[in-house]
């Protein structure tokens, strides 16, 4: 009996030491992000799995009771893989990536994130970066980012074809310019480069698809037109003030003459490829699409280097810009162990601490902390001027064209899409297009509520 109870203890102590000893696991997704971690060459191109790896690396050597797997998902199949992990209970702790939804918060999939940030957090984040989350009193999104890629915030103008049309392109960096002086201008840069008779050079170059939704919404907006109704409960971006804004963008194409036809296939890399190789005169995007430049160099996707700079969207005389601008970070999923759970908002805040988040530098983005940002790019004077301007642009002008973060945007996406679509290929009017989406739109939004 005594050797029996011995056996027992015995056992009792070695299965409490391994729960005791035993590891707390963390698992994470996030999308390529081209972030270079310290030490990286220069001259070595960046897949998006180092800044995962070297981060998840570092966190464990501080806690060596934790593992820490990270796992790169593409944005082309975030979406999909996402749902399929929610709904076979295999989702990750946490995750960055070009998927939410706030119908997660009301299933109680969530954890929210107020009691684990600091009071020098509430202070250092910036408003939109916070709101980004908020729903119902609380905050559900861990603030890493500030801005997006620059779609529908800034453009990015090629100056030496500004300078070859004897065009002061610096006056619109630093005053703006109206629609009527943007139609004006983009007609000196549109030309036929080759003398046989075809245009062949345009000043812009627009799409229909992914990101060219938040340029084509930028004019829209401009013109006054607005995605909701102040309550968000009803779609009205068919008011007279919309169908005005998106007649003008197919006005730049049919009309004007001043963007390439065939704008209802292309996509914002479509576009940006006409840019980088300057058959058009003016981009889209911010910062971060100066960085793709030297990404592309360096992968050989591009043969040399250039400069644009920021400039505003015109606007119309007498209104303020608009610029796109929000921010975006990480989103943890409901954790049942209290100690795994402070692990994870501790991993969360080594990576957005002011040492870690100040690496988004080497992707030309802004971080959450407005501290950090103000010491970023300042061995760069073309960078440095660049960043600021966009910055400036933003919280100057920004807006959130998607509605609110319980708003069912992306259930509407397609729809518009296939309203830019048929806009372009003139299979419908601007007003009809809009008509049909706010139709659709307002249908999927009366199942919402």
């Amino acid at each position: 009996m005594k050797t029996s109870w011995k056996v027992l203890l015995a056992l009792l102590l070695l299965v409490g030491t391994a729960l005791f000893s035993a590891k707390i696991t963390i698992t994470w997704w996030i999308n390529p992000w081209r972030i270079a971690p310290p030490g990286h060459p220069a001259d070595k191109p960046l897949t998006g799995e180092e800044f995962p790896k070297w981060i998840s690396e570092e966190f464990m050597k501080l806690h060596p009771d934790v593992e820490v797997k990270y796992v790169l998902v593409t944005n082309q199949e975030y979406a999909q893989k996402l749902a399929a992990a929610i709904a076979t209970k295999t989702q990750p702790d946490f995750f960055k990536g070009p998927v939410w939804d706030s119908r997660w918060v009301k299933s109680g999939l969530l954890e929210p994130i107020d009691d684990y940030l600091s009071t020098e957090d509430w202070e250092e984040f910036y408003e939109q970066c916070l709101k980004a989350g908020y729903i119902n009193g609380k905050h559900y999104i861990w603030p890493w980012v500030y801005g997006t890629n620059g779609m529908g915030a800034t453009m990015l103008l090629y100056t030496p074809d500004f300078e070859k049309a004897g065009i002061d392109w610096r006056k619109i960096v630093n005053e703006g310019w109206t629609m009527e002086e943007f139609v004006e201008i983009c007609k000196k840069l549109t030309w036929d480069s080759d003398g046989d008779g075809q245009i062949d050079h345009y000043a812009i170059a627009l799409g229909a698809k992914g990101d060219m939704v938040h340029n084509v919404l930028n004019f829209i907006y401009a013109h006054g037109g607005r995605l909701t109704n102040e309550d968000e409960t009803e779609v009205i971006l068919n008011s007279p003030e919309a169908v005005a804004g998106l007649q003008f963008v197919l006005d730049l194409i049919e009309k004007h003459g001043v963007a390439p036809k065939g704008a209802e296939a292309l996509d914002i890399y479509g576009v940006i490829n006409l840019f980088h190789t300057h058959k058009v005169s003016i981009g889209f995007g911010g910062p971060y699409e100066i960085g793709r430049i030297t990404r592309y160099v360096k992968e050989g996707r591009l043969s040399e280097a250039f400069y644009p700079v920021v400039a505003p969207f015109p606007h119309v005389a007498g209104k303020d810009p608009v610029a796109y601008a929000r921010g975006s970070g990480f989103i943890v999923f409901k954790q049942t162990d209290p100690k795994k759970r402070d692990m994870i908002f501790e991993f969360l805040k080594f990576i957005t601490n002011h040492q870690n988040i100040a690496l988004l530098e080497t992707l030309q983005y802004l971080t959450a902390r407005k501290s950090v940002n103000e010491r970023l790019y300042k061995d760069d004077p073309y960078m440095n001027e660049q960043v600021r301007r966009y910055a400036q642009i933003m919280e100057k002008y920004g807006m959130e064209f998607f509605g609110s973060e319980e708003f069912p945007w992306s259930q509407m996406n397609a729809h518009f899409v296939a309203a830019l679509e048929a806009t372009f290929s003139k299979s419908k009017t601007p007003k009809k297009a809009l008509d049909d989406f706010v139709a659709e739109a307002n249908k999927i939004l009366k199942k919402v509520k």
